[in-house]
């Protein structure tokens, strides 16, 4: 018998020998497990697709548990079921075709978890909306994205105009698990829970640079934008949350961060291809979160600083016996949080990225490091795990530049620069927007429009964001948004909306009013507007009515002004 004619036997007996310890109802799911290949590819190549990780896990972690809500639990293999009865209702029942967008508006439930592999499975394009935005909102969302179909919670349909409703289907989610019979999301899936079906009869994408998802921004300079992400980049970023997040296969994630945010910064792709096990917290309950803590075996979760501030605060917290590893964005780390945070044993790591990087692109210095570093020194520890920090595996280069040469600053901590990417998870553009997409590439890299110092360790530090951006509890609030709702009142003759401090989320917008001459105003008139035009959280938090607006030779509003009068005797961190 030749050489290769025996090792291919081998094999044979080797596979035959697993396949006999498997369960006889078990083999038909395992086989379906396989995905088509498209014939202009190398055969020996697969496309990087998420995807991929859950048709893994389903055979590596058959009856693992991967999601917990609200005491019912789902294994791989009914999670990987699941998706596939979505998928192909999708198909069936909304006639979801490949290139499809499917608008998505849920907390943070098992649905989140089942869209982010179901409609790629479809062929279709995720769009992830914001379930703090207001109807008006979520309305320009989805006409801009084109969205044919979109799955809501029935908590948040207050929030889906009724323009929307009737031109959109709209599959609705009760998050009822404990009662599917009262579902009519669970109802959907039972419809189609027939015997697994091959994987390899759904539309699948095999382009590795086609789009995965749209992920709007806040709208900084305007209206939002929708970011494209590709396979490529979630794919990534998802290999990049199990390695710089420390994930493994008895990692647990309670979802602290919001899924809507950068598909949850990548994190649902990464649970699931780690092996890990995703604890769903639809609402922010702190005495919920320290529950979870010490009973369910917690060890990671993330959030804007907002979150952690609230969590070290709370009467439950006591120091854990086990360590929680905690990625903190949105905005940075004071070192005080830092400190609380350290006490508790939960060890924090910054991030820094933007929707358009996909999420999280640098992470500081972590304990660890510091300690081998400073071990005398805690104070001076805290202090630099504060800086924004150094790229991450993914992110080939992270650059601060001048922004009128395009030549890097020197790396004295004092020279200010613009905060510009390279790497594998940045956008592929905004969706039906060339021209923003044009700006946003310059000098053969993608520049953030945020400012920032380089030290002398090569640690990037964030000193301000260039486009007035307010980040409120790690929310990002657009003040000519804001400026264009107060504009709205008949008595406002000018205003400017920047972000002043505040103990709890930050900074909240502070508004500056000039009104027309002979009217008058209050400042619960101007707030009670502002909530009818805006989510609650970007409603100005203190009005002030002032004369005149400080402005610049040409007519310029001079925001630093009015900004650096309020933070007078505050340190300010982005």
């Amino acid at each position: 018998m030749s050489e290769p004619t025996e090792s291919r036997n081998n094999a044979q007996r080797r596979l035959a020998s697993v396949a006999s310890h498997l369960n006889r109802d078990q083999v038909p799911f395992f086989d379906t497990l396989r995905l088509n290949r498209s014939p202009d590819q190398l055969p020996y190549i697969s496309p990087l697709d998420p995807l991929r990780f859950l048709l893994r896990s389903a055979m590596v972690y058959t009856d693992k548990i991967a999601v917990s809500h609200r005491g019912v639990e789902w294994s791989f293999r009914q999670l990987t079921e699941r998706v596939q009865r979505l998928a192909h209702g999708l198909m069936e029942d909304y006639q979801i075709k490949p290139g499809d967008r499917v608008g998505i508006l849920c907390q943070n439930i098992p649905s989140m978890v089942e869209a982010h592999f179901a409609i790629p499975a479809a062929g279709a394009i995720m769009v992830p909306l914001n379930t703090r935005l207001l109807s008006a909102e979520i309305e320009y969302a989805v006409n801009h994205a084109g969205c044919s179909l979109l799955i809501v919670q029935d908590e948040l349909m207050s929030h889906v105009s009724a323009n929307v409703q009737q031109k959109i289907p709209v599959l609705h989610v009760a998050d009822r698990p404990d009662a599917p019979d009262q579902d009519p999301y669970e109802q959907f899936l039972n419809r189609h829970s027939s015997s697994p079906r091959p994987w390899n009869d759904m539309p699948l994408v095999n382009d590795e640079n086609a789009i995965i998802s749209i992920n709007f921004t806040s709208g900084s300079t305007s209206m939002p934008k929708g970011v494209m992400v590709s396979y490529r980049g979630a794919y990534l970023t998802a290999l990049n949350d199990c390695i710089q997040g420390g994930l493994c296969s008895s990692s647990v994630m309670l979802w602290t961060l919001p899924m809507f945010h950068c598909n949850g910064w990548g994190f649902i792709w990464a649970m699931v291809a780690i092996g890990g096990k995703q604890l769903m917290l639809s609402k922010m309950d702190y005495g919920r979160i320290w529950q979870c803590f010490k009973e369910q075996g917690v060890t990671h979760y993330n959030g804007a600083p907002t979150v952690h501030n609230e969590i070290c605060n709370h009467p439950q917290a006591v120091r854990l016996p086990s360590p929680v590893r905690v990625l903190g964005g949105g905005a940075a780390f004071p070192s005080p949080l830092i400190k609380k945070l350290v006490a508790l044993n939960l060890q924090p790591t910054q991030v820094y990225g933007l929707t358009e990087t996909f999420g999280p692109n640098t992470l500081s210095y972590e304990t660890w490091h510091l300690e081998t570093a400073h071990p005398e020194n805690k104070e001076k520890q805290y202090a630099m795990m504060a800086r924004t920090g150094y790229n991450t595996i993914v992110t080939d280069e992270i650059r601060v530049l001048n922004p009128d040469t395009g030549k890097d600053v020197p790396s004295d901590g004092t020279t200010i620069g613009e905060v510009c990417f390279s790497g594998n998870t940045n956008m592929t553009g905004y969706y039906n927007n060339p021209e923003e997409t044009s700006k946003a590439f310059r000098h053969g890299f993608f520049n953030t429009g945020d400012l920032a110092v380089r030290h002398t360790d090569g640690v990037i530090e964030i000193v301000d964001r260039s486009k007035d951006v307010i980040i409120s509890g790690g929310e990002n609030i657009s003040s000519i948004e804001v400026e264009a709702a107060l504009i709205q009142l008949p008595t406002v003759f000018e205003c400017a909306v920047v972000g002043g401090p505040d103990d709890k989320w930050g900074e909240r917008p502070f508004a500056f009013l000039v009104l027309k001459p002979g009217n008058s105003l209050t400042e619960a008139d101007v707030i009670a507007h502002c909530k009818k035009n805006l989510a609650g959280y970007k409603c100005p938090a203190k009005v002030m009515f002032v004369k005149s607006l400080p402005k610049t030779s040409t007519g310029k509003v001079q925001k630093f002004i009015l900004r650096n009068d309020l933070w007078k005797g505050k340190t300010k961190k982005i």
